[in-house]
Order: structure tokens, then sequence, then C-alpha cells
């Protein structure tokens, strides 16, 4: 588990002890309790301090859903849900992103750790960063889904440069490593578009239906947040079909590298029958080159023979070239 409580006024910040129930007495004004992997224990102090509703936090428990916006009296529920890298792999998973917006308060719980890191909002609260100090919890719980969604963006910018690298040696170099990569990735593009989509029903909630809790302004910054997961819905599909690409223009080489060999073979093959047909041929009809020997080496049939091969070999690669192939 790790925690950090937070609380601000619009003078002041104060980094809290661990303890939730100390913070909540202490608190200046705006109190922020970040939670990943938090005990049952602790979802529990929560909820007999905030009185949740124990249907939320079942919710966090299960930390399955999917990305929805509940309103109870007094504040919001709020599910998000973004990706990580699996340890020691490529491989992408989702995690679940809980956030309970009251008039004062915002409490962020994240299932597991890794993931968007928020230790920049963190310390921009401590610093005393006057446009979030001068609002309240509503501005601040734009700051954290700004840099939450925005992480999906730094996500696919770094997928697309791996596809830009896969793009320049997929004509050169069709090689099995680079489908494999370009069916790792198209995997993660899934991923994170089925993660991306539902949030464009709690964001738009958010940005155009409003809420009590969450003021104009802070409404006005939802509506770029918005835009946002709608940059990178649509970024997944334009990356989704370059690998679509990538993957034509890989067969493609493939094939003109299958036909590339084949015809090295064809010619190699021709190139080497017909003298050796030739070969056969006076191995056949000229006895006494067997019987003679090395005597034979000094006479003129042998070195017309000899010729002939040579230059029958000369002819046969000369129209190959001729051809082009």
């Amino acid at each position: 588990m790790i925690k950090r409580i937070l609380s601000f006024s619009k003078k002041d910040s104060k980094l809290h002890e661990l303890d939730i129930e100390s913070a909540v007495k202490e608190n200046l004004g705006t109190l922020w309790i970040d939670l990943i992997e938090p005990t049952i224990e602790e979802l529990n102090t929560l909820q007999k301090i905030f009185n949740f509703h124990s249907l939320t936090i079942e919710d966090c428990m299960e930390a399955n859903q999917r990305p929805k916006i509940e309103e109870y009296p007094g504040y919001m529920f709020i599910i998000l849900v973004g990706v990580r890298e699996v340890l020691d792999q490529d491989e992408l998973e989702p995690y679940q992103f809980a956030m309970y917006l009251g008039e004062n308060f915002i409490i962020t719980v994240r299932e597991k750790r890794g993931g968007i890191s928020l230790k920049a909002v963190h310390n921009r609260i401590l610093l005393k960063n006057n446009r979030i100090l001068s609002h309240k919890a509503g501005f601040l719980s734009y700051v954290i889904t700004d840099t939450f969604i925005d992480g999906y963006l730094d996500s696919l910018e770094e997928i697309e440069d791996k596809i830009e690298e896969i793009e320049e040696v997929v004509v050169h170099k069709p090689e099995r490593e680079v489908l494999d990569e370009t069916f790792d990735l198209r995997t993660n593009i899934l991923i994170i578009l089925k993660a991306i989509r539902p949030h464009r029903i709690v964001l738009r909630e958010l940005a155009i239906d409003g809420s009590t809790l969450i003021s104009d302004v802070a409404q006005t910054y939802y509506t770029d947040v918005y835009d946002h997961i709608l940059e990178a819905n649509d970024t997944c599909s334009t990356l989704r079909d370059r690998l679509s690409s990538i993957v034509d223009i890989y067969l493609s080489s493939a094939s003109n590298k299958m036909n590339d060999t084949m015809r090295l073979i064809a010619v190699l093959t021709a190139v080497i029958t017909v003298p050796n047909l030739i070969a056969s041929f006076g191995g056949i009809n000229f006895v006494e080159f067997a019987d003679k020997g090395w005597e034979i080496i000094r006479s003129w049939p042998f070195w017309t023979f000899i010729g002939t091969i040579l230059i029958t070999t000369v002819l046969i690669i000369f129209i190959f070239r001729k051809m082009k192939l």
C-alpha cells in the first residue's frame, strides 16, 4: 500500500502524516487522499469517515469496473481505467482508477502500482501552485483527470515511435521478429482502445452536463480533457491502420524475397545444368579422353571442348542479365 495525504487552502498547503483520521482533522480546506493498493481496513475507514455508499467501496475492492460516473448525496464517484506495462514485459494491462469527489475533498484509489504517476500534481500543490490552490476540489479533479488521460497520449506516442522504426526496416528486412513485434503493438493498441472508448461518456458528462461539485471554470477545462480522449481514440485508429499496412508490406516483401530466391535458384540451375549436359555428352562420345589420361590436355579437341563449355556458360549468364533475371 502507498498513501499520500495533502490538504490546501488559498494560501497554504500541507503534506500530512499517514493517518487518515488525523489528516481529516488537520484539513486546511481541501483534502486529497491518494491511495495505491489500499487495504480493506483503509477502505472501511474511508467509508466510516465520509459515509460512502457500500457499493462504491465494493467497486474499489473488486477493481474490475468499466469507466463510469455516479452521483451520491454530497459526493461523486468516478471510475477511470488506465493501462500499465506488465513487469519485465512489453505487454499492457488495464488497471482501475477510482475517484471520490466532494465539495472539499478528493480521494483517489488505484488498484495497482505503475501506470500514471501523480507525483507532479502532488508537487504542484506542495509548491503552492496558485492555479490549484485558488480553486476547490472540483478543479483539482480536472488536474488529476487531465494528467490521467494525458498518460494515454504518452503511451500512444511511444507506440508510434516504435511503428516508425518498424516501417523503416520492414521493406528491406522482412524478418519474422518484425512481424511478431507488429502483432504485439497491435494487441497493445487494442487494449488501449478498449479502455479509452467508455471514457468518452464519462468525460462528456463532466464537460457538458456538469455538476454542483464542479465549478464553471473546472467544467470549461474538462472540455479540453474530453477533446484529448477523442484525440487518443482517433490516434488509436490511425496507428491500427498503419500496423495493418505494415503487415501487408511485410507479406509483400516476403513474397518478393521468395520470388528473388526462386529466380536465383532457376538461374543457378540453368548455369549448372547446360555445361553439365555438354560434359556428359563429351564423356560419352570421346572415349580417348579416358584412355590417354593427361596427354589429352595437350590436344586441341580437349580445349575445344572446354571452350565450348565456358562460352555456353558465359552466353547463358549474358542472356539472363539482358532479361534482368
